[in-house]
């Protein structure tokens, strides 16, 4: 089989889903970025709520996101009405999962007044998540109906309703955090509010496009809307679980070390949040691209070629490593600039450039991990990631990341740059691990053939 033709293939399909990717962070890019501008405790206490915000919400929709490979098998065999069940039952699920997010997230911000933080970046954390709660059902919701319409191919009305979204959350937030046109100065609580409007907004939105889509009316698909089925939604749930928790596990280092970053004041938080954001435009290009593959590989899986699903993970896999050869030599090379898109504070400038260059780092081993998570799922393997997630992370990158930045284990690694070292060291070990997981997956393959 060309390579040329399985690549045509995938980045037709892929494409649209990394760009509906870079939509989303696109969106958590504009907070940042008009938070900063308003000021800097504004932009720490958003990013502390940002970090236990995605946390809990990632955790439920990663449990939904099963729906993807399970529909794309379906639809690759041909299975209208597996589709459509599979639809009911994901939503069901993902409903539920919705209200226990919210009241989650109410627990977490009301437990704030037991927490020593500085007192007013705290204040503008627990407010952000009282107020972005309240997209919590949504949100739980969207991988039911965007994996749905991703597991049939029409990937390309995902990324047009996140770019919709991505392009009014600009002026939305910059209203609310100003105060602008009679509404109130929400600072960074204010990009709390326009998420919600906007998530709220591009769920009924997808909804629509399910029953109204051209490719789709015919399917009727939320016709004679099945009531709970106790098996599918087990089933969902099982494959599911282990992928929010391998979100969790991941984010627990990403999201955790901003939490405790947030320990050694407002300029180093406003620092790492500043970087992540930048170095997370990247991460959600290797998330699209292996999500292209999930797809991809389960519809060959779905419709019998196994041979063929083997070779597009191969070919997918590669293509996105070559993507992160090129991303880190450019955030070698522009890395000031970068920074200086979103902040203006020369005390953060001057810390985020550092991290920064951290960043670059664990480019090629975090678009590693990320496309064989994403290759894995394919073959309903998802109990593995977070196994060696948990090792490299929380065994190997905690310890060495608290070392580092609170013990001063290594001169010139304290503070916020042991941590970004530590995320180095864990992404590279996982990374690996994945890798050596797939290569197994592969000779059962062609021992099998």
């Amino acid at each position: 089989m060309p390579v040329y033709s399985e690549l045509k293939s995938l980045v037709k399909l892929a494409a649209p889903v990394s760009l509906a990717q870079l939509s989303l962070v696109g969106m958590s890019a504009t907070d940042v970025l008009i938070a900063g501008r308003a000021s800097t405790l504004d932009l720490a206490g958003m990013n502390l709520g940002v970090n236990i915000w995605h946390m809990i919400i990632l955790f439920f929709m990663g449990i939904g996101f099963a729906t993807q490979p399970l529909v794309a098998k379906r639809f690759g065999a041909k299975d209208e009405a597996g589709v459509k069940h599979q639809l009911h039952q994901s939503i069901w699920m993902c409903f539920a999962l919705g209200i226990v997010a919210m009241l989650v997230v109410w627990a977490v911000a009301w437990g704030f007044q037991f927490i020593n933080f500085e007192a007013r970046m705290l204040l503008i954390a627990r407010d952000f998540l009282f107020a972005i709660s309240l997209c919590a059902i949504p949100m739980s919701l969207m991988p039911a109906v965007r994996g749905t319409l991703e597991g049939m191919s029409l990937t390309r009305v995902v990324f047009l309703v996140n770019f919709a979204a991505f392009l009014i959350n600009i002026p939305l937030d910059y209203v609310l955090v100003n105060g602008l046109y009679g509404f109130p100065k929400l600072g960074g609580v204010g990009c709390a509010w326009a998420t919600v409007v906007l998530m709220w907004g591009a769920f009924l939105i997808s909804i629509w496009i399910l029953k109204s889509h051209a490719k789709l009316k015919h399917k009727a698909l939320f016709s004679d809307f099945e009531k709970p089925n106790r098996d599918t939604i087990s089933r969902t749930f099982r494959l599911g679980l282990p992928i929010g928790v391998s979100i969790v596990i991941e984010l627990a280092m990403f999201s955790g070390a901003g939490i405790m970053i947030a320990k050694f004041g407002v300029i180093q938080a406003g620092a790492h949040a500043v970087a992540i954001v930048v170095a997370s435009l990247s991460f959600m290009l290797y998330t699209g691209l292996g999500q292209g593959v999930t797809i991809r590989a389960s519809q060959l899986l779905g419709a019998g070629l196994p041979d063929q699903a083997w070779f597009a993970v191969k070919v997918g896999t590669l293509f996105n490593l070559a993507i992160s050869v090129v991303i880190c030599i450019a955030y070698l090379v522009y890395t000031e600039p970068l920074i200086r898109l979103f902040t203006s504070d020369p005390e953060v400038i001057r810390v985020a450039v550092v991290l920064l260059y951290f960043g670059a780092a664990f480019q090629i081993a975090d678009c590693l991990q990320v496309a064989m998570v994403c290759a894995l799922r394919a073959y309903h393997d998802t109990s593995s990631p977070p196994k060696y997630q948990l090792l490299a992370f929380w065994g190997f990158g905690l310890p060495i990341g608290v070392g580092l930045s609170f013990y001063g284990w290594w001169p010139g690694l304290e503070g916020a740059k042991g941590m970004w070292f530590a995320m180095v060291v864990s992404l590279s070990i996982v990374g690996l691990l994945l890798l050596r997981r797939l290569a197994q997956h592969m000779r059962e393959f062609n021992a099998e053939v």
